[in-house]
């Protein structure tokens, strides 16, 4: 995050030289020289690196940049008057491209270009005030909004959006930083047909917010956005008649409820550009703490993933907590007090205690205490589908 910090700095003291003088002034070629090292090296290991606005933030590469400084706040300035949110600096960008992105970018009469190695466009996300719970309902709309359309397109015979994947989990990010009280984020259940988009929505929100208070940051709380917003991508390959019976499952119904889990995990591992926690976590969500759950075809008596876990713990949450045709909303101490009496069996007992903790704001301190090396102890490796 540093170097990208380093490169926008950089970047943009071209640009205000670029202004001041011209774009074949010495200042501008050495700091776009300067820049494009910059972005080889920032680009070393990955396809591109992405720079976006949500409202008056800096997102870096999925991540809020809460302090982008002097330089971060004119890049946001520049990028507005241009109309635009979102930049993508492509690997193999050249130094000409750069160059000339650069002195479009100083001119405020000069439209941008179509380059190579450059995408610019627009994020639709809108954030709001820390204290306005109407708005904050209808964000969470829009959220649900958005994973429905996500949904809607997912089929064997498609490729999945990566991208509206991406830009809707860091809506959720910098959502959730901006608003202390989780529970007013998750959305109720307006309609039976709704249930798998705003349970999708609730459980990425939940484990995003579990995930960092244990310490995730940058690509691995993105990644496990994204995987638990994906976790029941299986259900849409399963019957419709099935899925929305207000009834009692008979036992053959269950059975092919069950098999949610494998053809999600086997969608999800063909999808390229995905991150392969998606395929796991959508194989192993109904797994259980002590690997008593389904499906078992955990060969070699293989753990249940740590981020299987909390995206299972979230999972739960949200559907006591969502009122369905055949059964109550639970209380939050209610599925509490639950999941407490399940610790260890069905679930993790740390994660229990640190999800029931850090909702309840019972220990704010605890956070603070935990060291990301326990996501280290599992690998994405995922194969066998």
């Amino acid at each position: 995050m540093a170097y990208a910090k380093t490169f926008i700095s950089t970047l943009m003291s071209a640009i205000s030289n670029c202004s001041l003088y011209s774009k074949d002034h010495i200042s501008v070629d050495n700091l776009t020289k300067k820049s494009i090292a910059i972005l080889t090296e920032l680009l070393t290991h990955k396809d591109s690196i992405e720079i976006m606005i949500v409202e008056d933030n800096l997102v870096i590469n999925k991540t809020p940049e809460r302090n982008a400084g002097h330089h971060g706040s004119n890049l946001i300035k520049r990028l507005k008057r241009k109309g635009i949110s979102r930049i993508d600096f492509l690997r193999d960008i050249s130094y000409s491209e750069l160059k000339q992105f650069i002195a479009d970018l100083s001119d405020p009469d000069e439209k941008l270009k179509t380059y190579p190695h450059i995408k610019t466009g627009i994020v639709n996300v809108r954030i709001v005030g820390d204290n306005m719970a109407s708005d904050l309902r209808n964000l969470s709309s829009e959220q649900v909004e958005k994973v429905k359309e996500l949904y809607q397109n997912i089929s064997p015979y498609k490729e999945l959006n990566i991208s509206g994947l991406e830009e809707i989990v860091v809506n959720f990010i910098v959502t959730f930083k901006r608003e202390a009280n989780i529970l007013k984020l998750i959305s109720p259940v307006k309609a039976y047909s709704e249930y798998t988009y705003t349970h999708a929505t609730n459980v990425a929100i939940l484990s995003m917010f579990q995930a960092e208070s244990l310490g995730a940051r940058d690509d691995l709380l993105h990644d496990i956005g994204i995987a638990a917003l994906l976790h029941d991508v299986g259900k849409l390959f399963i019957s419709k008649d099935i899925l929305e019976k207000t009834g009692k499952l008979d036992k053959k119904e269950w059975e092919e409820i069950k098999l949610h889990s494998l053809q999600g995990a086997r969608y999800l591992a063909k999808t390229d550009g995905l991150t392969q926690l998606a395929a796991v976590a959508a194989f192993e969500h109904h797994l259980r703490y002590d690997c008593k759950g389904y499906p078992q075809l955990n060969a070699g008596g293989k753990e249940q993933h740590f981020c299987s876990q909390i995206i299972a713990t979230s999972d739960f949450f949200d559907a006591l907590r969502s009122r369905r045709p055949y059964k109550r909303d639970w209380q939050v101490q209610e599925i509490i007090a639950l999941m407490r009496e399940n610790a260890g069996s069905e679930f993790n007992p740390f994660l229990v205690d640190n999800f029931s903790r850090t909702l309840l704001k019972a220990d704010s301190s605890l956070s603070g205490n935990i060291r990301l090396d326990i996501f280290k102890k599992a690998t994405y490796h995922f194969q066998g589908l």
